[in-house]
């Protein structure tokens, strides 16, 4: 009796084993194309022994596991990868943005603008009576004006585009953060329970990819099975069962763009933008408070010159009502701002003071014992120490309203915005300065050949280079920049792609191997019940004879 009794036990847990391991094959099959699914399997192991006569005897089999089929290493090389790939991404996006802003198809375009506007110039020596080149090279202004505006406007607006993103991704973060937080604690309660949260891990490494894509992280898993998530420089976003948040905190020496914050739930924030190293925020911060404010400046730059040169050249010349003194350009607007940790109320004013020697560098103004200094943070030249007003490289600084205290700091610049100001000044076209002299207009077009000849002029405060080579280069930079993104997100997404389908072979979900297991369980199904009617056709034969 005992050794049918026997087969009836192996039977039927051999009828249970299997019958799990076709759940899990169901299982398997049905999430084959479910994104970051891995594969389960069952694992088997033979149940205790019984001691008989001659020797122990089976007692059958259970499931000792049902087991997520992962590699560690390549889950942690997708984690890393997402990062790099969703600041690759995010740049290359935005590069290409700022790129095609430089065309110049369809009439339209700063290079154009300057062609079309040296080529109006020259019209004029041509003919410097002619009130018609003279119309032609005001509307010419005009356009080269609108085009710096426009340029620096589509910039800016990446910009402005770039913060509003960084404020959006900060909430995915803090949603997916707090996502890991609650799958941290189903995921303890089942493993104290002896369970293998197998899909609750597949969604938990899911989350936490989507993190990465967004910003560098670092984990860290428990034996308890709950995962740490590390951010900038060793913040715990996630630590057990509870999610911290990154908040976004204006800054006004950005021009009121936010930085990234660190929010412990204890009052207190901490910044972390600069440990911020990947991660579609890394890109989103870097092209906004790095690669477009260098794009700004060169750009200010070229815009300031061209109006400084001009203007210098026409002031000199007369028109033909014999006014002199004219500027065609709007004029610059130096500017000086405290910086935002500034604790006086001073205010200073800036002015031109020689137009001829302005450098269109920036400048710091600092404050130390009563005496102020001013610092060219290009060269690193200084004026001497001492009190305002101080002039310097054809700038006039002096303070306008309240105290600077001591270890303020002002940024003074000639030229920053002039892009966005960039305007024509002159609207009486008689007043275009062609002639050198009051008595030889409107024949004279001494100053209008003066004027053609700065597009070919070196230009001191362009380094030296021409508006067109300043250009070129400023062109070129822009370019090679984007092109060197989208290479990077090239090469990244290859690699992305590979080690995805690492997993995949290590992980995924194999329709032939599934249906082989279909088939394997189903045969050992079908013997094991065979098994239980044998023993019970033995039973029964049993009880026959005792009758």
């Amino acid at each position: 009796m005992s050794g049918i009794s026997s087969m009836f036990n192996s039977g039927r847990s051999a009828l249970f084993a299997n019958q799990k391991g076709l759940e899990v094959t169901s299982q398997n099959i049905a999430n084959v194309s479910t994104p970051g699914y891995s594969r389960q399997e069952v694992l088997l192991e033979t149940t205790f022994p019984i001691n008989s006569i001659p020797g122990q005897t089976g007692s059958g089999v259970e499931v000792a596991e049902i087991r997520r089929v992962v590699n560690t290493f390549f889950e942690q090389q997708i984690t890393a990868g997402e990062s790099r790939f969703g600041r690759l991404q995010t740049e290359a996006g935005l590069l290409n943005r700022l790129e095609l802003s430089f065309t110049d198809a369809e009439g339209t375009g700063l290079g154009l603008a300057f062609s079309d506007f040296f080529s109006a110039v020259q019209d004029l020596s041509t003919n410097p009576q002619d009130r018609s080149a003279r119309s032609q090279l005001l509307e010419r202004t005009k356009q080269l004006s609108q085009q710096f505006v426009t340029l620096d406007r589509q910039f800016r607006q990446v910009q402005t585009d770039a913060n509003k993103e960084v404020v959006g991704v900060l909430g995915e973060i803090n949603q997916f953060a707090s996502q890991v937080a609650e799958l941290n604690r189903e995921i303890k309660q089942s493993t104290l329970q002896g369970q293998n949260p197998n899909d609750l891990q597949d969604k938990r490494q899911n989350l936490i990819n989507d993190i990465s894509e967004r910003i560098a992280i670092q984990t860290f898993e428990g034996d308890d099975g709950q995962v740490t998530i590390f951010v900038g420089s060793g913040k715990a976003l996630v630590e057990g069962i509870n999610a911290q948040s990154l908040v976004a905190v204006a800054n006004a020496d950005k021009s009121g763009f936010v930085d990234v914050a660190f929010d412990s739930g204890s009052g207190s924030v901490t910044n972390i933008t600069s440990n911020i190293s990947n991660g579609r925020l890394s890109g989103l911060i870097d092209v906004r408070d790095n690669t477009i404010p260098g794009y700004l400046e060169s750009l200010d730059q070229l815009a300031a010159a061209t109006t400084n040169e001009v203007n210098q050249q026409h002031r000199a010349g007369f028109g033909l009502d014999g006014s002199t003194g004219n500027d065609l350009l709007a004029s610059l607007a130096p500017s000086a701002r405290g910086l935002n940790a500034n604790t006086g109320n001073g205010v200073l004013s800036v002015t031109i003071a020689d137009a001829s020697v302005l450098t269109l560098d920036q400048y710091d103004v600092s404050v130390a014992g009563g005496n102020y200094t001013v610092t060219n943070r290009t060269t690193g030249a200084a004026s001497t120490p001492g009190a305002l007003p101080q002039t310097f490289e054809g700038l006039s600084i002096n303070i306008a309203s309240g105290v600077p205290a001591n270890g303020d700091t002002f940024r003074v610049s000639a030229h920053e915005g002039s892009a966005g100001r960039m305007a024509l000044s002159l609207s009486n076209a008689d007043q275009v300065a062609a002639a050198a002299t009051a008595a030889g207009a409107p024949g004279d077009n001494s100053n209008a050949n003066l004027m053609a000849a700065i597009q070919d002029q070196s230009i001191s405060s362009l380094s030296g280079n021409t508006f067109q080579a300043f250009y070129g280069g400023f062109v070129g930079d822009v370019g090679t920049n984007a092109q060197t993104a989208q290479r990077g997100l090239t090469v990244e997404t290859q690699i992305r792609s590979q080690l995805q389908s690492m997993r995949q072979e290590t992980s995924g979900v194999s329709l032939d191997e599934e249906m082989t297991n279909i088939i394997k369980f189903q045969r050992a199904y079908e013997a094991a019940a065979r098994v239980i009617t044998t023993a019970d056709e033995l039973f029964q034969t049993i009880l026959a004879m005792k009758n």
